[in-house]
């Protein structure tokens, strides 16, 4: 292909390898716009939810799909606080701990899990944290308000928890009909978010105030769309630089062009 006094003569594999390149920084590049829409969405769903009034959790008919929009319940029922389960490797303000994960048995005879917040790991993985409930909470029956999530497993793998032990129970990731095979009873697959915590870490919204309620540490995204507007940024710079180089690199002088004005 010739511009001007420039031929441009690119050889198949650099195409190929040009084109496969492109290909994956671009792929990368609207992924990160899709995340960054996801992030906007998710936040948005979480505001409507903190303005909007509870509705009670035995009303609603797709668990799920509330869970997915952060819908804001009500609900009654009585802890089993002797078997609470720790959910291991969660972070507050850089320091890995345990957020604690209580049942609750709704007035209908169904359970769900109440995170009642993070607290700090003890001096060994051997000696958990204390995590009794106060006395206000285990001998009668409770009325509370949160926002239904369901976290994703991520990248984790093994076993969710021991089907055995003592309690509190270790458990790695939420695997709902793990843990509902533990307890032995009928568990709603969603997570109750009692308290709820701004992005910058600057702000706590509690629903319902209560004695059992530990350091709130859930946000319902862990970080903005910033993030993903900037990584989309550099995708897409990067898919422009190789573009021009990939032309430079494959661009000649055309010597035919060049002799044609010579003199004769």
């Amino acid at each position: 292909m010739r511009f001007f006094d420039y031929q441009f003569t690119p050889r198949l594999w650099a195409v190929v390898l040009y084109a496969a390149l492109l290909s994956c920084m671009l792929w990368l590049g609207n992924w990160q716009l899709n995340r960054a829409a996801l992030k906007v969405s998710m936040a948005e769903a979480a505001e409507a939810s903190r303005r909007a009034p509870a509705i009670p959790l035995t009303n609603i008919e797709d668990i799920e799909a509330a869970a997915a929009s952060y819908t804001r319940v009500s609900m009654q029922g009585e802890y089993d606080g002797t078997r609470q389960l720790l959910w291991d490797n969660r972070t507050h303000k850089g320091q890995a701990g345990f957020e604690v994960l209580v049942p609750l048995q709704l007035e209908g005879g169904q359970w769900v899990l109440v995170n009642r917040g993070w607290i700090a790991p003890g001096p060994s993985r051997a000696q958990l944290p204390t995590v009794s409930l106060p006395e206000t909470a285990s001998e009668r029956s409770v009325a509370i308000e949160g926002f239904l999530s369901r976290p994703s497993k991520g990248f984790a793998s093994g076993e969710a928890l021991p089907e055995e032990g003592e309690w509190p129970q270790l458990l790695q990731y939420l695997d709902y009909q793990a843990i509902e095979k533990v307890l032995g009873v009928p568990l709603l697959p969603v997570l109750v978010q009692a308290q709820t915590l701004a992005e910058d870490g600057s702000d706590r919204t509690v629903l319902t105030a209560r004695p059992e309620w530990l350091i709130a540490n859930w946000q319902p995204s862990a970080s903005g769309p910033a993030k993903h507007y900037s990584y989309a940024f550099q995708w897409f710079a990067m898919a422009l630089a190789l573009t021009i180089i990939f032309v430079v690199v494959n661009t000649r002088k055309s010597r035919t062009g060049s002799d044609q004005r010579k003199p004769s």
